[in-house]
């Protein structure tokens, strides 16, 4: 039996005002004068009670005349704002592990502070954004190191490791070798 049938519409109107995230996919909610239509976790302003009306499905809401929320996305299936951003740090640090990263600036150009991206990061990714480039440049050393003759301070250098003393640090803490020993 469809569980959204089992709920009142207070009690949807009450998971609606709470931004309740069990109550996703149990139904929608439409604002009436705005004809936009959400998840009842939505974290848009709540709109007043009278201006709203409820859907089983995201489907009956665009039958409806109503238009997707650009916040919580009804319109998908699996919606997570807070993976896809984590997401795009992992693609920014995989294109700069060279680089001295900045997490402040980069949190500011994702719209974030950098203590909830670090929160997030470690979250899904099991590693804070510093041990991740960490693992990066230790991997492209690793990838130099068997691959080509170039000398390992410069791949030290390459890879992004500002200092010959702490790559050689961090590479033999990780993998309990030398460089020198690795080729």
């Amino acid at each position: 039996m469809d569980k959204s049938v089992l709920l009142t519409d207070d009690e949807k109107w009450f998971a609606t005002i709470a931004c309740d995230k069990s109550s996703d996919g149990q139904f929608f909610y439409g604002v009436k004068t705005t004809k936009i239509f959400c998840r009842p976790s939505c974290r848009a302003k709540s709109p007043l009670r009278e201006n709203v009306v409820f859907f089983n499905s995201s489907t009956d809401a665009l039958e409806a005349g109503y238009r997707s929320c650009k916040k919580c996305r009804p319109d998908m299936l699996i919606y997570e704002p807070d993976l896809e951003l984590v997401n795009k740090l992992k693609e920014i640090f995989n294109q700069n592990y060279d680089q001295t990263i900045c997490l402040s600036a980069v949190s500011q150009q994702l719209g974030v502070s950098a203590s909830h991206l670090i929160r997030l990061f470690k979250q899904y990714i099991g590693l804070t954004p510093a041990q991740y480039i960490l693992r990066l440049r230790l991997d492209k050393a690793i990838e130099l190191i068997e691959q080509t003759e170039i000398n390992i301070t410069e791949i030290a250098y390459m890879t992004g490791f500002r200092s010959i003393s702490s790559f050689y640090k961090y590479f033999k803490l990780q993998t309990s070798r030398k460089p020198n020993d690795y080729r």
